[in-house]
């Protein structure tokens, strides 16, 4: 009789740990799901080589968030000019002395959000980066 409630619990314990797994799998998909519909609904400007997306994050998130997380990619805070309560400018440098200037804007319960990678603008590494850290935050 015991060693039958014994089995009995353990498969519960093992089917309990096996639903909560695969739970948090689902979350992690659905963070890599809207970190790639963001990035869908971001826009590049050719010209000035910005890349800018809407964010319904609030500024300081957003910005304790690329604080945070950019030194894991080799880029180093060098300058921070906060104008006023909701408008940020911050100058990171990477590797080959790389300038990376990302801007952000409070606009109601929006954060506009502007990446600027080097004199020209790169598209897809400003992409790669954003998902980085939207990721991690």
């Amino acid at each position: 009789m015991v060693a039958k409630s014994n089995v009995f619990f353990r498969s519960i314990a093992l089917v309990s740990i096996a639903l909560l797994l695969g739970g948090a799998s689902m979350l992690a998909a659905n963070s890599e799901e809207e970190t790639l519909k963001r990035i869908q609904n971001a826009k590049y400007n050719m010209f000035t080589g910005v890349w800018s997306i809407r964010l319904n994050e609030e500024i300081r998130d957003v910005e304790s968030g690329f604080k945070f997380h950019l030194p894991g990619l080799d880029y180093t805070l060098v300058d921070e000019k906060i104008k006023d309560a909701g408008r940020t400018v911050m100058l990171f440098r990477g590797k080959g002395d790389q300038k990376l200037v990302l801007r952000l804007k409070e606009t109601g319960p929006y954060t506009n959000l502007s990446i600027r990678i080097g004199v020209t603008g790169n598209n897809s590494k400003s992409a790669q980066i954003f998902g980085y850290v939207y990721r991690k935050m």
